[in-house]
């Protein structure tokens, strides 16, 4: 696939170097941030986020009817449940609610169901577990705001529901107590883009508000939060930038025995974490349980007290990742040889759909097939005479709205712009298909599936020094709209002669007057050394900067994206 390199610089070179001196930091992360579209005068608060940056949480629609409620409820010491979900959100947000009520003395219940035998949402099971424990007051976190039936279900049996929920909401809500989402249609609250987790936590921030509890928010459920927020992709800007960038710091001392063990058993050290440990190592560990059996176990996890236990825990979570690694290469490999057999690459969708593949990886095989395709990907696995799919997408097509176009052939559905889950009946699979690519034929061009790659600045290597990467690690966290910065050098050396590691990954010295650095491009080793070896060519490179720390030394390395040949 040939990459598009997008560069978009603009602004002046005296402003540039103004802004730095006023900021305390280098001219080139200034144009990175004014690139990204920070305003200048946003510039302090995104290098510096704090506390003071949090919104009211007030602002949020039926945050003032469910903290009354809840005050009410804590006033009664009444059985609350809380009915979580599976995913990493899903089942932090369960452990800061149910950590929150054991703090203010009430002994909570959580639910969380079962991924194969009850699916995603609310179901009429959790709520008769509900009922069976005397619970007057059901909570849910990241999920329910499209429980219909099952809130009205809820009632009957005379519980009050406030649904706590990030996901997007159709054209009416349920007829919960009351709804806290901020992609509610009325919503008027600042920041639509924060994770379950996220939402939960505006919930407590309220309550203490209202209460005035007497235990810091901030010090015992950032950690948590972090987690989940980093873990659902959601935007890492505005208000999840403050919480995450506060809770990686945190997570340097956190005193959860859970996340302490999680973290032993992940073999890294806690003063170096940053977000990329806590999207692909920490949370694929906590994800495992729920994908491959049941994540109360996780809960469990997250919400003992008990060392231990905790240390336990930990180590069954991370051998259920390896279960999950094992299952999802299998599965993904039959995808790959399926797209590729039917051609299926050159639509503008790919639906490939196999009985029996197992539902708790088929998320994270649609994920990779994007990354290796760049096609929005929904995965199937048949149970019998029904779908379960999950979905993911590219930044220029909305998933969930695809979706809202068919849902007439589909039983259930959910998600949001990037990432969504459908069930159907077998029978309406191949509708499903061909209807899909002609509703992404209607609204979508070829080049909306070209791969482009986002250049933030054109930097010379002589730049890049420890001073400058301190600089640039004031950019975190890393991720989904504030990704780690791509830079371009221009008429770039090969010094020395390339290496093959591992049969595909090369390694290169790159060399720009009198500066070289050793870099890495992972996975194409093969295809471009003949290219690389060519004498008397320079190159232009596109690359993140890496820190590499061994034997007490600091190093820094370039990962190469992408290389072509100078003009």
């Amino acid at each position: 696939m040939t990459n598009n390199w997008v560069y978009k610089g603009f602004g002046n070179e005296n402003s540039f170097k103004e802004l730095a001196r006023n900021f305390n930091t280098s001219e080139y992360i200034v144009k990175i941030l004014i690139n990204r579209g920070v305003e200048p005068s946003k510039i302090g608060q995104f290098l510096n986020p704090d506390e003071n940056n949090f919104y009211d949480p007030f602002l949020m629609k039926g945050m003032k009817e469910s903290v009354g409620r809840i005050k009410e409820s804590i006033e009664k010491r009444e059985n609350i449940l809380i009915y979580g979900d599976y995913d990493v959100d899903g089942i932090t947000s369960t452990s800061i609610l149910y950590r929150f009520f054991k703090m203010v003395g009430l002994k909570p219940y959580f639910f969380i169901p079962h991924r194969l035998e009850e699916g995603y949402g609310v179901s009429k099971n959790g709520i008769d577990f509900a009922f069976s424990k005397n619970v007057t007051l059901m909570i849910t976190v990241d999920c329910g705001t499209t429980a219909f039936e099952e809130i009205e279900y809820a009632k009957r049996k005379g519980l009050d529901v406030i649904v706590t929920d990030h996901h997007e909401v159709s054209d009416k809500l349920p007829s919960a107590f009351s709804i806290v989402n901020p992609n509610r249609d009325d919503e008027t609250y600042p920041f639509k883009s924060l994770a379950g987790c996220g939402v939960v936590f505006k919930l407590i921030q309220a309550l203490d508000k209202s209460i005035g509890l007497d235990f810091s928010v901030i010090d015992n459920f950032i950690d948590f939060v972090t987690l989940g927020t980093i873990a659902d992709v959601v935007p890492l800007i505005d208000e999840n930038r403050t919480i995450t960038s506060i809770g990686l710091k945190h997570l340097k001392n956190v005193k959860n025995f859970g996340i302490k063990s999680l973290i032993e058993v992940s073999d890294l050290q806690r003063n170096l974490i940053n977000s990329y440990h806590v999207g692909f190592i920490l949370a694929p560990r906590i994800n495992a349980m729920g994908r491959m059996d049941n994540a109360t176990k996780a809960v469990n996890l997250l919400i003992t007290d008990d060392k231990k236990e905790a240390e336990k825990l930990a180590k069954e979570l991370n051998k259920k990742n390896r279960l999950r690694q094992e299952v999802d290469q299998d599965v993904y490999d039959e995808a790959v040889e399926m797209i590729e057999r039917g051609s299926l690459h050159k639509n503008r969708t790919i639906v490939v759909a196999k009985e029996n593949w197992h539902e708790g990886v088929i998320g994270i095989v649609a994920s990779r097939l994007v990354e290796k395709y760049n096609k929005p990907t929904i995965m199937i696995s048949i149970v019998d005479d029904i779908g379960k799919g999950s979905g993911r997408s590219t930044q220029n097509f909305h998933l969930y709205n695809a979706l809202k176009e068919l849902e007439d052939i589909l039983l259930s559905f959910g998600g949001h712009r990037l990432a969504a889950g459908i069930t159907l009946k077998r029978e309406n699979i191949e509708a499903f298909k061909i209807r899909f690519e002609e509703y992404a034929k209607l609204i979508s061009e070829w080049k909306d599936y070209e791969k482009n790659i986002e250049i933030d600045c054109i930097l010379p290597l002589d730049t890049i020094d420890l001073d400058f990467y301190e600089k640039l690690e004031k950019l975190e966290p890393f991720g989904y709209m504030n990704p780690q910065p791509v830079f371009l050098s221009k008429k770039v050396d090969v010094v020395g002669y390339p290496l093959i590691l591992k049969d595909k990954h090369l390694r290169v010295c790159l060399k720009q007057g009198e500066r070289a650095f050793d870099a890495i491009w992972f996975n194409n080793g093969k295809e471009m050394m003949s290219k690389l070896t060519q004498p008397g060519k320079q190159f232009d490179v596109v690359y993140n900067i890496m820190k590499n720390e061994y034997s007490g030394k600091i190093l820094l390395q370039l990962r190469i994206i992408d290389i072509m040949e100078s003009e």
